[in-house]
């Protein structure tokens, strides 16, 4: 169960509101917290849609929201908000994966904070929390893209978040390579240290991502047990097929086959969750531009495909403030959608140029098994 760590003195302006209660645009005054000191929403934070539904999943029942003294908080009613289609719902697998995903990047975190504090790796508990994503890639299945597409960046200290998402996501590609079990526990672990050169403090002023791929690299090697194809895979993560990347500038007849997999996994995860929603589409285009050249062409193609077919049926919003069902791609190298708006008019993004997609509307939306 989750549980709310107040201040010992409420301010006035506090009224403590159910979650069953809360109506967008509402501010929290106090920060929502696990029991094991995770942040999952910070004090001043804006109640969202998004927000009230992450808040039900994870079991908080109350939070407490700055309101004016003379002033009651406005009922569902007076807010309006716009319902979510009768049909959508939150599915039994979607939640038990979301607590799961919860307890991974807590277990991260703490890892990864040993890191900055003793100079250290933790590698049996960072190894315990990439078997953890391993079993949970394995039991989510087909559904586990789904599920990452409506994940909330705000639900996790940044360095934790990416690695966790990126090893999903290295997980995700290693299934669609039909990578053994000892390939796939390899390539999940590698892609959770990825970037665990960023948390040493490092006096070689190298410029990044020299920076961060050497130190990772430097610093596993002082680690027993850790095979070299893992520590390779960490400092190749940034190099490119076509020999523009970093550190050493290697072609792709050098680049370890996990490292092709961790730089297409880290582009999109960096591109797709900027924001607080998520845009997927963003990360669609520059791996469709990189993948002749930089990144590995048939991952890119596998990876692409799967991440269109996920997109399917989901809703999004779009650049004119309308909401839309993604239907279909017309073309399988197409990411530009056509699309059903509320008022059941079919759109072809790709000849509307003046339309985009803004972000996904999620938790509205979730993806049904």
């Amino acid at each position: 169960m989750i549980a709310i760590i107040l201040e010992e003195l409420i301010p006035i302006a506090n009224k403590m509101i159910s979650v069953n209660d809360l109506t967008p645009g509402l501010i929290l005054s106090d920060a929502v917290i696990t029991p094991n000191g995770k942040t999952l929403l910070g004090k001043g934070s804006t109640i969202s849609q998004r927000t009230i539904s992450l808040l039900s999943m994870w079991d908080v029942n109350y939070v407490f929201i700055n309101i004016e003294d003379d002033q009651d908080p406005p009922t569902q009613e007076a807010a309006q908000p716009k319902a979510a289609p009768s049909s959508f719902f939150v599915s039994p697998e979607c939640i038990q994966f979301l607590q799961e995903y919860d307890s991974i990047t807590t277990s991260a975190e703490n890892s990864f904070d040993f890191v900055r504090s003793k100079n250290k790796v933790p590698i049996l508990s960072l190894k315990d929390t990439s078997f953890a994503i391993y079993s949970s890639i394995l039991t989510t299945g087909p559904a586990l893209m789904d599920y990452l597409l409506i994940n909330d960046f705000q639900l996790a200290t940044k360095i934790s978040h990416h690695t966790v998402m990126v090893s999903y996501i290295c997980g995700i590609i290693g299934r669609q390579l039909h990578f053994n079990e000892e390939e796939m526990k390899a390539l999940t672990l590698a892609g959770l240290l990825h970037d665990i050169g960023r948390m040493v403090v490092s006096s070689d002023n190298l410029p990044e991502p020299q920076s961060h791929t050497i130190n990772g690299a430097k610093l596993l090697r002082s680690v027993k047990g850790i095979p070299d194809e893992i520590i390779l895979s960490v400092l190749q993560h940034h190099e490119y097929l076509d020999g523009t990347g970093a550190p050493m500038g290697v072609d792709g007849s050098k680049i370890h086959k996990y490292a092709k997999i961790i730089a297409i996994a880290n582009i999109f995860h960096n591109n797709s969750y900027r924001e607080e929603y998520c845009n997927p589409f963003t990360a669609l285009n520059i791996l469709s531009n990189e993948m002749f050249g930089k990144l590995d062409p048939s991952i890119c193609q596998l990876f692409t495909q799967q991440v269109r077919d996920s997109l399917v049926n989901c809703n999004v919003m779009l650049s004119d403030n309308r909401e839309a069902t993604i239907i279909f791609f017309p073309a399988s190298n197409s990411n530009t959608p056509i699309v059903r708006t509320t008022d059941e008019k079919l759109i072809d993004l790709s000849t509307e140029k003046d339309i985009t997609i803004l972000r996904m509307c999620t938790p509205d939306y979730v993806p049904m098994i």
